[in-house]
């Protein structure tokens, strides 16, 4: 059932006015929020985790809705006056750490309308820092911590039974006024089990969504997520949420979710955003060999590791439709590396993107300006590096020291940390590690971009990728257009 922007997934078997309506929200962030000045190149695809959540709740009976306010450019008194007439009893939220604030505000506005409503959070932050984030929201009911799936069905019905919330695994609550945190949830083993996720209640999905410029080769496009769980040990990552063992769904289980976004809403390119797609050999030769059989013709891309790739596996991906690989590198000084715990050196990385191009694959490299140990002279030895190896794109961030990472323990001793949860969203500088300024790591930015891309060989490489269509093609010259306009942009970055 569809009610305005939001859809409810049908009938159910309702115990009460309000006991079954679940609204799960992505709250409002604009593009310029997330991405500065490059917001005119940023994604706007819609949260996969709410999909998921939304399908585990309609398994279990209750009727979920989706309202995508972060792509929709809804504003929050619209959002509260939809929650309001739907009559929802628990309104779910997703934030990032530069998101918080924005869904604290959501939370804030809804309780004035409600305070009958539960109001609960999750997602990486929340995640990371439970009891300082809800002593600073009070408007936070409740947070799910980690993974969500089970956890979000066992505080609905112990809610609905009376039960008190401490029963419930791997949530925080405030029990005697203070933030309580119970026990926590073991991770989902059998991935398998999850249900697909709804992107029937995704308003607009797929038209109304697209991935970062030049992260897709035809529209409309998809991302999905294979495998949770990540064993390296990278000290800019959070691995609060699926933890350090690598789980994978199956290859036909992954299979089905790529065949129901081709057949069923249409979809002609994905994207896996696996942390690592590509660390399983085995099973990423099987799934290309399950899509072959299927002749799927759809292109897709994915994320790898350096020392995770060899030519027999990128044969395989090649026929299968992969036409990109993002790797991340994030830098050419082989001291940062070591002291980012990379466990990666610069000739595989060579190596790597040499194998990846000569198999008819284009290569994204993923950089990071201002880890630990930078200067400005490995900064320089970094852009001569991605100029001089086999790539065809490039994503260049700022060290951000995220809760819940290495990094953020580092950043407290190892430079200047200003912890504003609202600007970490990668694009501003929030860490200078000492032997370096903010503004030396801002200039630098603007200057890899600018010397890597504003060479005649990637120019005439972004034409040609932009003729295969022509919604491509015009995200293509607006993105191009963003990025030339921020690096000869004078004066103050944002």
């Amino acid at each position: 059932m569809q009610s305005g922007n939001f859809y409810f997934s049908g009938p159910s078997n309702r115990q009460g006015p309000r006991l079954k309506h679940i609204l799960l929200i992505n709250p409002p962030l604009t593009l310029e929020e997330r991405y500065g000045d490059l917001a005119g190149a940023g994604s706007t695809m819609p949260s996969l985790g709410l999909a998921w959540l939304a399908a585990v709740c309609r398994k279990n009976g209750y009727e979920p809705g989706i309202i995508e306010a972060a792509s929709g450019k809804m504003s929050f008194d619209e959002i509260v006056d939809r929650i309001i007439k739907c009559q929802a009893r628990y309104v779910g939220l997703t934030a990032m750490t530069c998101g918080i604030n924005s869904a604290a505000l959501l939370a804030q506005k809804i309780k004035q309308k409600d305070p009958g409503i539960q109001v609960l959070i999750g997602g990486a932050h929340i995640t990371a820092l439970p009891e300082e984030t809800m002593h600073r929201f009070p408007a936070f009911d409740v947070g799910f911590l980690g993974e969500a799936e089970g956890t979000i069905v066992d505080y609905f019905k112990s809610m609905d039974a009376g039960d008190a919330p401490e029963r419930v695994k791997g949530i925080v609550y405030r029990k005697d006024g203070l933030p309580f945190v119970t026990e926590n949830r073991p991770f989902i083993e059998d991935l398998d089990s999850l249900p697909f996720p709804a992107w029937d209640l995704v308003p607009g999905f797929p038209d109304d969504y697209a991935p970062a410029i030049i992260r897709c080769k035809q529209l409309p496009a998809s991302h999905i997520v294979t495998t949770r769980g990540c064993p390296m040990k990278c000290t800019f990552c959070d691995r609060s949420v699926f933890g350090t063992r690598y789980r994978l769904f199956s290859v036909d289980y992954t299979w089905e979710m790529v065949y129901i976004l081709s057949r069923k809403f249409g979809v002609r390119d994905i994207l896996f955003e696996d942390d690592s797609f590509t660390l399983n050999k085995t099973r990423v030769m099987s799934l290309c060999e399950k899509m072959r059989s299927k002749n799927s013709r759809l292109s897709w891309s994915c994320l790898g590791r350096v020392d995770t790739i060899d030519a027999e596996l990128l044969s395989h991906m090649k026929k299968a439709g992969c036409w990109q690989i993002g790797f991340g590198i994030e830098s050419g000084n082989a001291a940062v590396l070591d002291g980012a715990d990379k466990k990666i050196n610069l000739e595989r990385i060579r190596e790597t993107l040499t194998l990846t191009r000569a198999a008819g694959i284009h290569t994204k490299g993923f950089f990071i300006l201002g880890l630990p140990h930078e200067t400005i002279t490995s900064i320089e030895e970094t852009i001569r590096f991605a100029a001089a190896v086999a790539l065809d794109d490039i994503s260049v961030s700022f060290a951000t020291p995220f809760p819940g990472t290495v990094l953020y323990e580092q950043a407290q001793t190892q430079g200047a940390f200003s912890p504003d949860w609202q600007k970490m969203n990668l694009l501003n500088v929030v860490f200078v590690p000492r032997g370096i300024s903010k503004n030396e790591l801002e200039e630098s930015h603007a200057g890899f971009l600018r010397r890597f891309y504003l060479r005649p060989r990637i120019l005439v490489d972004y034409f040609l990728r932009s003729m295969v269509d022509i919604k491509v093609f015009i995200r293509i010259m607006q993105g191009m257009f963003v990025v030339l306009g921020m690096v000869f942009r004078k004066g103050p970055r944002s």
